[in-house]
């Protein structure tokens, strides 16, 4: 029976579809809803075919819809239709590349089904979250991914979000302080902020979060010193805050982040070099493959026991700070070293092994002329172009894959590409 409807239906050209409970089936077909009752329908239009003007109020009255994915129209603009909030059967929406802008209905959020929003890259002003939303004790939202030049202060209703485990607002225009009550989303993975104007201190609430494995919030204006609570995220593993204006050692507590695997405090080289004192506290992240911690004022030797832990790739760029000594003994047998940047520093002469040099996997290696005898490139003075050599952050970090950062660090690395 389910072949026959199929091979004579009527496809329908703008992506509606429904689906039949009785059926078991893998994936996702089309049928028309004159044989069988709507059970649930979604709506996929990612296909530019002249869609223009505002998303009618009727559209909220779609109850049995689970999801929307409307993308690349660009005429389709205005916000979205505060009817939304009748769409009892909402599982998702995903809003990308159109022409839409606004401020998001507050009845969206209320929603009780609803787990993932998504709005990335619309064309469309004026995007703003609403000053506050109610009654959101019951609401099942998970996933919430705002990337498209939202303005105006994070409102503290979205700490009410407490099934929340991803929240991405980066990429933005908001300003003011993070809320300190977004440290208390006890089930929050992901929290990315990065590329908008927030200022003052970074919260230590932040450190109640005990689900914490990912927490990106470089690239704003930040002030003051990093919170010690943030050594209580045992399951953190991509720490960022480089880029902003903070003061700040590494605390001690950071020994314990015993899960971390990339580590970034990288300052602009034009600012003041804000961080400061030693390292040591890296020689207890056994998990350590990613340290980028470039154009600061550490100062001190690398920790001999630095990276030694792990069996991954390593890249460090420490570069541009005050480090002496030498290059930490276990460099010279680590054939998982893939990239060394270490110049602009104040390391010992020959500070660099001879095998560290001989390392076929080592593919990038970047230190001062006068602390690398073996060295075929080096820096050779303040207008040595290969001093101010960097690396390609956000593809060493695995930022191109949003939330899936982990799952392509390895590809990356593999494929060449830093």
């Amino acid at each position: 029976m389910i072949s026959f409807i199929l091979s004579n239906a009527d496809f329908d050209p703008v992506g509606v579809f429904c689906l039949d409970g009785e059926f078991e089936i893998d994936g996702v077909f089309l049928l028309d809803d004159y044989q069988k009752p709507v059970v649930f329908m979604e709506v996929n239009i990612r296909i530019h075919n002249g869609l223009n003007g505002l998303l009618p109020p009727e559209f909220g009255y779609l109850e049995d819809c689970r999801k929307i994915m409307l993308e690349n129209h660009i005429s389709l603009t205005g916000p979205l239709p505060e009817t939304m909030g009748k769409m009892s059967s909402l599982y998702s929406v995903a809003l990308l590349f159109n022409g839409l802008g606004g401020e998001l209905p507050s009845s969206l959020f209320r929603l009780k089904k609803l787990n993932t929003i998504h709005i990335q890259e619309n064309w469309g002003k004026n995007w703003t979250l609403p000053s506050m939303v109610e009654d959101l004790d019951d609401t099942q939202l998970q996933r919430l991914l705002l990337k498209n030049n939202f303005v105006g202060t994070i409102p503290s209703w979205i700490a009410k979000l407490q099934q929340s485990q991803t929240l991405d607002l980066s990429m933005n225009n908001f300003e003011g302080a993070i809320p300190e009550a977004i440290g208390d989303l006890s089930s929050l993975k992901y929290l990315n902020l990065m590329g908008n104007n927030l200022t003052e201190p970074i919260p230590s609430s932040l450190g109640k979060s005990d689900a914490m494995e990912v927490l990106i919030l470089g690239n704003n204006q930040l002030q003051g010193e990093l919170p010690a609570s943030i050594g209580n995220l045992r399951k953190l593993q991509l720490f960022d805050v480089g880029s902003n204006e903070l003061t700040s050692t590494v605390p001690s507590s950071f020994e314990n982040l015993e899960s971390l695997s990339k580590y970034m405090l990288i300052d602009d080289a034009s600012a003041h070099k804000k961080f400061n004192g030693t390292v040591d506290v890296l020689e207890s992240m056994k998990n350590l493959t990613v340290l980028l911690i470039r154009s600061n004022s550490f100062s001190g030797a690398l920790p001999d026991g630095l990276f030694s832990g792990t069996s991954g790739n390593i890249v460090a760029d420490v570069g541009d700070n005050k480090f002496t000594g030498y290059l930490p003994a276990s460099f010279a047998n680590m054939s998982n070293l893939v990239s060394l940047i270490g110049a602009k520093n104040s390391f010992t002469g020959s500070a660099t092994q001879s095998s560290v040099c001989d390392n076929t996997n080592t593919t990038l290696l970047v230190m001062d002329c006068d602390a690398c005898e073996c060295c075929e490139v080096c820096c050779d003075g303040e207008s040595d172009a290969v001093c101010d050599f960097q690396l390609d952050v956000r593809t060493v970090l695995g930022y191109d894959c949003g939330t899936w950062f982990q799952y392509c660090m390895q590809q990356d690395f593999e494929g060449g590409v830093y």
